[in-house]
């Protein structure tokens, strides 16, 4: 298993700090921050900023994949504030949902 690998296989237990990882593959500080660096312009990581400290994470992004029931089907945007109409009275739903599905 190469570095990388490792370095993978130690993000995939949870967030780490450049120190932690360093300390749990047993390389010096710069290594580690390298590979990060290297796994992050791949897009493989990313890092948050917590105070002083950069804290790296697996990227998962294109990881996850909902299991979507087969009774699920989708429906029209019309369709959706017309059945929410009853709940919300004095929204318009069809704005509301509108605004929702823009993010």
């Amino acid at each position: 298993m190469d570095m990388v690998e490792k370095v993978l296989r130690v993000l995939s237990e949870g967030p780490k700090t450049t120190d932690e990882v360093a300390r749990q593959l047993g390389v010096s500080w710069a290594t580690a921050n390298g590979l990060l660096l290297q796994l992050a312009g791949r897009g493989k990581v990313k890092h948050v900023r917590k105070g002083r400290v950069n804290v790296f994470l697996l990227n998962q992004l294109g990881r996850l994949r909902f299991n979507v029931p087969s009774c699920a089907k989708p429906r029209e945007l019309r369709e959706l504030a017309d059945e929410l109409e009853e709940y919300f009275e004095d929204v318009p739903a069809f704005e509301m949902v509108r605004r929702e599905r823009r993010g």
